[in-house]
């Protein structure tokens, strides 16, 4: 999910550091040691547009604390481009919409100046700039995993930040003989100032809440304490705290909580007894390292790896744990319009769940590396269906603001089902899952089932309208088409066959495919086009122009059937026309070289926001798997040429990613293609493949570990040759999780400078497509078992 707002610049240090890499200090990889949270740069995506918060957090932790800097459009809170730091916050989301930025803090000298010296809501986006506010510089920055240290040039005072899941711990350094102060603003977050807030002080702890204003009102109660003795003003909704003159030290610890001002004290006593900020820096570093340390990679290039970890960072950021350390959490009644209710748990509780955007890679990563946590997340999944009477699209604390379409819930569902990571759940929590999943059908635009597509209205001038965008239900029916496969698969798998509802909408797609459409210069036939009610086609067509859909045209959501890819390339005029079109749309051969041309067809998207040509830009989510097309249309070769160009603006600088990470979607998709597996088929444990980009790498999995060896991979070297899992050939460009999840395996790939013709091309060598293939093709594994209790 992107922002519509933003600019765009090329950096000339990217473009250099990808074109010269770091040369190798060694003539081959070495030994990463334990400590791999050394390679991550939380700095990476914080430029535009990455939306990207430096501030330290623990994997999935309800707090995370960082800098806030002046607007507009930081919707991460903080822009590396600017220079003056407004507070230090603690929720924050690396999303394409102004959300978080609630309990900011800043540590001031001499006398506290509040109020505002700007206010930019004229720029698009309501951030104040508080008088209180302090430049900072790049220089003096510090931005670890679990940890951040920047020094406040204004007061010559240095703030160092860590965390604890449900604590921010902030640590002052202020200079000797000077009145210290604390400012608590609760009042203010990224989108300005908040009508509904609160603060009151005891001596002991400083105290309020604040209702966001975000998906119907979020409300985040704060308990705040110090290490030394101070006097509180208020003013309003902000807080002054005053220490003596001594200068000097002071530790702070701020807790938060959904459920009440109790619970964030509660939390801050659970987590953080004592007032030891070392040791709370080092628990953080240490729950990075083991997050970390679930796939392990070698490398001679310091920036593969540093992209590397720093994405697996990143993946593993969201979604957030919502509950209280004592297992109390809020409800998601608000969504059925009744008063939320106080719930308590046995297990994490979850929230912040990106699902559009993640299901096209992250989820995957997640069910893989995490599968306890997973399954916990899908059971809150289940609470909020329970609580709420539907399950979300895209969830921010108890509410669900429902950005962007589709059903994308049920694949993520889906990758634990068909894993068998949730075959720890009870058959009365499966058979009540499949029925939250099969009730969203029934939420649906009636038209998807009347018509088999949902229509688009007449726009009043065709040719202006279209351009714009308008309407976006050509690209939700792909979504729904998508979603009813994964539900489909389930189905077949726990009660012995999928039903036909199900099955006719995973094919839906065809009904928007215009096999007489052709547009001069755009290939042939075949093309995704928004139909309306009475059955004729949008007219004025141009696959270059964006009615029907949301962020893109028909360029890219032509190829948004990831489940019959293949009967999809038949209805475009099979392999050879498909190749045509895809090479038009990486600009092949322009795109294979690294950084320059990926970079420029990305920026002038506006990152993948705002089409209207028929360029590839990986910086939004709905053609993300575009460069793995070629396994299923012959050419694998120019999957793993275009893959590497992709990754190649992937780089370890602030300008890094090249779209907002939508809560670790973007990064999902890198730490896939950078090992040469990928997830295609949403919902499915199926995994084509491409070039590895490390020589070595150890994916730890639940059932034993996967090995991928790469000798001599380089960006030149990164042509398949052939493939062999456990020593026997691999002659087709997929694999399903069953050859690998049954013990240890090792999955060799020979590369070459030259592109191999024949690997991956014979029969039967393209990933199952619902066309082609049954559903029992597709991998889906599990002990769940549906047959006795059918819905």
């Amino acid at each position: 999910m992107k922002t519509r707002r933003l600019t765009g610049f090329i950096s000339l240090v990217t473009i250099v550091a990808a074109l010269f890499p770091v040369a190798a200090a060694s003539a081959g990889p070495t030994d990463l040691g334990t400590d791999l949270a050394k390679y991550v740069d939380p700095l990476i995506g914080t430029a535009p547009p990455g939306m990207i918060n430096p501030g330290p957090a623990v994997p999935y932790g309800m707090v995370d604390v960082g800098p806030d800097t002046e607007g507009p459009i930081n919707y991460g809170g903080y822009y590396y481009i600017n220079n003056t730091i407004t507070g230090f916050s603690h929720i924050h989301m690396s999303a394409g919409v102004a959300r978080g930025g609630e309990i900011p803090i800043m540590p001031v000298t001499g006398p506290v100046q509040l109020g505002d010296n700007i206010n930019d809501a004229t720029l698009g986006q309501g951030s104040p700039v508080p008088n209180y506010s302090s430049p900072f510089n790049h220089a003096t920055e510090t931005a670890e995993a679990g940890y951040y240290k920047v020094l406040l040039e204004k007061y010559a005072t240095t703030a160092e930040l860590t965390a604890t899941t449900h604590v921010g711990v902030h640590r002052y350094t202020f200079p000797a003989g000077v009145a210290a102060s604390v400012v608590i603003d609760p009042s203010r977050d990224l989108k300005g100032y908040q009508n509904d807030a609160s603060v009151s002080a005891d001596g002991q702890y400083v105290t309020g809440y604040v209702v966001s204003d975000d998906a119907g009102g979020v409300k985040v109660y704060f308990a705040a304490t110090f290490d030394r003795a101070f006097t509180t003003q208020i003013t309003g909704n902000t807080a002054v705290l005053s220490f003596d003159s001594a200068g000097g030290r002071v530790i702070g610890k701020v807790g938060i909580s959904y459920v009440d001002i109790d619970g964030a004290k509660a939390n801050i006593a659970a987590e953080v007894p004592g007032w030891d900020f070392d040791a709370v820096h080092s628990a953080a570093r240490a729950a990075w390292n083991e997050a970390l340390g679930t796939i392990e990679v070698t490398s001679s290039n310091p920036a593969d790896l540093i992209s590397f970890y720093t994405a697996l960072y990143h993946a593993q950021l969201f979604p957030n744990i919502v509950s209280d350390a004592d297992g109390r959490y809020l409800g998601f009644e608000a969504e059925a319009g009744q008063t939320p209710q106080i719930h308590q748990s046995d297990r994490p509780h979850y929230s912040e769940f990106s699902l559009w955007d993640s299901y096209r890679g992250q989820n995957q990563l997640l069910a893989v590396i995490n599968p306890d946590a997973y399954l916990d997340m899908t059971l809150s999944l289940l609470d909020m269906y329970r609580q709420g009477g539907y399950l979300p699209r895209w969830t921010y604390a108890n509410r669900d603001p429902g950005h962007m379409s589709g059903d994308p819930v049920i694949p993520f569902i889906g990758e634990g089902w068909c894993r068998g990571v949730l075959d720890g759940m009870s058959q009365d929590d499966a058979a009540e899952l499949m029925q939250g999943m099969r009730a969203l059908r029934d939420r649906r635009n009636p038209d998807y089932d009347a018509l088999g597509y949902i229509p688009v209205g007449r726009p009043a001038n065709s040719w202006f309208d279209a351009l714009q965008g308008g309407e976006s239900q050509a690209g939700t029916t792909l979504e729904y088409g998508i979603a009813d496969f994964s539900l489909a698969l389930m189905q077949h798998q726990a009660e012995g066959a999928a039903d036909q509802r199900a099955l006719d909408g995973s094919t839906r797609y065809r009904n928007l495919m215009d096999l007489d459409a052709v547009h001069a210069g755009s290939g042939n036939s075949g093309w995704n086009r928004a139909r309306h009610s009475d059955g004729s086609w949008l007219q004025e067509f141009i696959p270059e122009n964006g009615y029907g859909y949301q962020e893109g045209t028909s360029w890219q959501y032509s190829w948004l059937a990831m489940q019959d890819l293949g009967g999809l390339i038949e209805r475009m005029g099979g392999d050879a026309n498909v190749q045509d079109r895809l090479d038009k749309f990486f600009n092949l051969p322009a795109s294979a070289a690294p950084v320059a041309w990926p970079k420029v067809q990305n920026q002038t998207t506006v990152f993948g926001i705002d089409y209207h040509g028929n360029q590839y830009a990986p910086g939004n989510e709905h053609d993300l798997e575009v460069p793995y097309v070629y396994n299923y249309a012959g050419a694998p070769w120019k999957t793993q040429a275009v893959t590497r160009g992709a990754l190649s603006i992937y780089t370890p600088t602030p300008d890094g990613l090249p779209g907002n990470d939508d809560l670790g979607a973007l990064s999902g998709w890198v730490v896939w293609s950078m090992l040469g597996i990928y997830p295609i088929t949403p919902g499915a444990p199926l995994y084509t493949l491409a070039s590895p980009v490390f020589e070595t790498a150890t994916l730890h999995m639940a059932d034993g570990d996967l090995s991928i060896n790469a000798p001599g991979t380089t960006y030149a070297s990164k042509y398949i040759q052939s493939v062999s899992l456990d020593g026997a050939p691999v002659t087709k460009t997929w694999l399903t999780e069953s050859a690998f999840s049954d013990g240890a395996h090792t999955l060799d790939f020979t590369l070459s400078a030259a592109p191999s013709m024949t690997w991956g091309t014979g029969d039967a060598a393209a990933p199952p497509s619902l066309s082609t293939n049954p559903l029992s093709d597709f991998g889906c594994s599990a002990a769940l078992d549906l047959t006795e209790d059918e819905q």
